[in-house]
């Protein structure tokens, strides 16, 4: 299925990055087969410098493959990887530029933050004064002076993060790979560690690739953000494109939460688009939906786009549903609403102005904001 609200180079399928920085890290036709299973299949990417990416997609989809072969610890099957324009094929991993972050963060039991920081120092045999310099200067722009003499397992979540994030940085890498680093993190925690990690990014001003299967983690960091799916990328933009702008229905489903229904294009002109939903019509404003009339579609439609009130008649631009259950989470109302036979969330983020209404019928408005067009 294909966006029909997209420009045409969306609508042909291809995937084009509308950045204007210089580009830092490209893979071109990237390839790896496992036995006869692409993992990633003619993968084209442009990553701009000193940006912030994200590689979003559910489990097996190929991120990871890709942030390992970017690493050099897997060799790519076909295609090439290019670092400021140096292709990276061939070069093992101690001799790339880049430096990557594991899920797990691999820190040394038996060693001190300090000394987990400077080992990958050492190794590179550099003079001790200049090791305690930099390793000094990354325990203070980190804020880990005072766990700087501590073992790992004197640390917090949080803090073991932050060293082996350090034990990256420190070696001054041209480009920051990391996968997962959050996973291992409680939700709270979480939340607050990527925000340092947005800031560190940001003021290092270090290009950033940064695999992750969760869709709120990478909308709230990246700059931009590649969702993948079966080894193939569906989309490449920035988090407002993906969230407004999907490509395909995959993208749409995947980006946030989204209402699916079938419906059928009625007529269509520069104002309005005249559609049914099973056994009722709807009108939406046009906001240059490329749909035609007698067309069958599927209608992609965020729950907070959808407004819902009780109603003594009904409008050209309301449809009738009825309420079946409802969540209070704090901030919004959630609604489950059963209209011809689908089962539509609606999100309801003033609660304290319209009250919680009950189960039984209500009407509801859709907003062309929230809204996507996909061919069947």
């Amino acid at each position: 299925m294909k966006n029909i609200t997209l420009k045409q180079e969306y609508a042909e399928g291809r995937v084009v990055d509308q950045g204007s920085g210089e580009t830092h890290v490209e893979l071109q036709n990237l390839e790896k087969l496992f036995g006869v299973n692409h993992a990633v299949n003619n993968l084209n990417l442009s990553i701009e410098k000193g940006g912030f990416t994200c590689l979003l997609g559910p489990s097996g989809c190929g991120k990871t493959t890709t942030l390992r072969m970017i690493s050099g610890f897997i060799e790519p099957s076909g295609g090439n990887i290019l670092i400021s324009g140096k292709s990276q094929l061939g070069i093992p991993p101690h001799k790339r530029n880049t430096s990557i972050v594991f899920q797990e963060y691999a820190l040394f039991p038996h060693m001190t933050t300090r000394q987990n920081i400077e080992y990958g120092l050492k190794v590179k045999k550099l003079d001790a004064k200049i090791i305690k310099k930099k390793t000094d200067d990354i325990i203070e722009f980190m804020g880990l002076g005072q766990a700087a003499d501590r073992a790992p397992k004197f640390l917090s979540g949080g803090q073991q993060q932050r060293v082996a994030l350090a034990r990256s940085l420190v070696m001054e890498p041209e480009v920051l790979l990391m996968d997962e680093p959050l996973s291992n993190l409680d939700a709270k925690l979480r939340v607050r560690v990527r925000t340092e990690i947005k800031e560190i990014q940001k003021r290092l001003g270090i290009t950033t690739i940064y695999v992750t299967h969760d869709q709120e983690e990478a909308l709230s960091i990246a700059d931009r953000i590649a969702v993948m799916n079966d080894g193939v990328l569906q989309q490449y933009g920035t988090p407002w494109n993906l969230y407004f702008n999907p490509a395909n229905q995959f993208v749409a489903d995947f980006i946030g939460i989204n209402n699916f229904l079938d419906a059928t294009v009625l007529s269509v002109t520069k104002k309005d688009i005249h559609i049914a939903i099973g056994g009722q019509k709807l009108t939406v404003k046009n906001d240059g939906f490329l749909v035609e009339p007698e067309s069958t579609v599927t209608i992609g439609i965020r729950p907070e786009s959808i407004t819902v009130q009780r109603a003594l008649e009904q409008k050209e631009h309301f449809v009738k549903g009825e309420i079946r259950i409802h969540q209070f989470l704090g901030s919004l109302v959630r609604y489950w609403i059963d209209f011809e036979g689908f089962e539509v969330m609606v999100d309801d983020h003033a609660p304290a102005g319209t009250g919680i209404l009950p189960p039984g019928p209500v009407f509801m408005e859709f907003k062309t904001i929230g809204m996507q067009f996909f061919k069947k």
